[in-house]
């Protein structure tokens, strides 16, 4: 477990308090997640500001965290800096919307962006994207890290295993797949779900099915699979119960990073995204040579 984000140390000495403007969307959120580590370890004294889903993901770590949807209120973020005694923001998204509180805040910048203060170079277009929020730690470290692939998982309090255990006790006996068909945001303005969702559920006989989504997507789940069990639940339960299945097969979305990040066996399905850049960092996913969606054939041969 990293340590305590407010632990004093000459690393933060030198950097004063340092505000984490994190990312919007679920996924590029957990991908901070070995960046915030990193300047866990440090020693540096910082908080992150970020949706109202964020201190339930981290809720286990001992980050300092400000989670509120008013995040993307440019005046009440900028009063946030103002009032935390900031010396600097680090701000995960590259968009120009996540500058203004920082310069409303007359608090000078960190990130990708060309208009930030301390402008960190993007070096490589093949970086994945954790390594490219690890990337703008880099004029906060004071050596040279290097970002590696150990089993890094986002801890989950035992209270949170033992109601997901209990959860499942009552719905399957034995080993199970989790599902999750559905994907939020759009790449392009293209749907990013696989399109063979009802072909592999209806046809795949070998172990329970579960579906895991959020609670906007759960009266679809039921329509478009009512034979199939469904869940809709928090964050860290949702992570619990992808920890406890045999395999948990996703679009590349949320639902993806969540059950890499928290540890479990995941199989992303890639079909119009950039897998160099958004694969799950722990786990497997399954594309063709040209990024085409993979055949049902394909994915029942890759869990048998």
């Amino acid at each position: 477990m990293p340590v305590k984000a407010n632990q004093k140390s000459s690393t933060s000495s030198a950097h004063g308090r340092l505000a984490i403007r994190l990312p919007n969307w679920l996924g590029d959120t957990l991908m901070t997640y070995p960046l915030l580590s990193a300047l866990a370890d440090e020693g540096l004294d910082f908080t992150c500001f970020g949706h109202a889903w964020v201190a339930d993901i981290f809720s286990e770590t001992n980050f300092e965290m400000v989670s509120d949807d008013r995040v993307k209120n440019k005046r009440w973020l900028a009063d946030q800096y103002r009032r935390g005694g900031f010396s600097n923001v680090l701000v995960c998204p590259p968009s120009s919307s996540a500058l203004i509180p920082p310069l409303l805040a007359w608090l000078p910048t960190t990130g990708y962006h060309s208009l930030c203060s301390q402008r960190v170079k993007n070096e490589s277009d093949d970086l994945h994207r954790v390594e490219k929020y690890f990337e703008l730690g880099r004029p906060f470290y004071r050596e040279r890290r290097v970002l590696g692939r150990d089993l890094n998982f986002i801890p989950l309090g035992h209270e949170c295993i033992s109601k997901a255990d209990a959860l499942l006790s009552k719905m399957v006996q034995g080993s199970f797949l989790a599902v999750c068909p559905y994907a939020t945001n759009r790449h392009h303005g293209v749907n990013k779900e696989w399109p063979l969702w009802r072909e592999f559920i209806d046809t795949y006989k070998d172990k329970k099915i579960i579906g895991i989504v959020s609670p906007q997507d759960e009266m679809r789940f039921r329509k478009d699979f009512p034979k199939t069990d469904v869940l809709s639940t928090s964050l860290t339960m949702a992570a619990s119960v992808m920890r406890r299945a045999e395999h948990v097969i996703t679009n590349d979305s949320g639902a993806m990073h969540l059950a890499s990040f928290f540890g479990a066996n995941v199989t992303g399905l890639i079909g119009i995204t950039d897998f160099k850049e958004t694969q799950p960092w722990f786990g497997s996913y399954l594309t063709n040579k040209d990024q085409s969606w993979v055949s049902l054939e394909k994915l029942q041969s890759h869990i048998a």
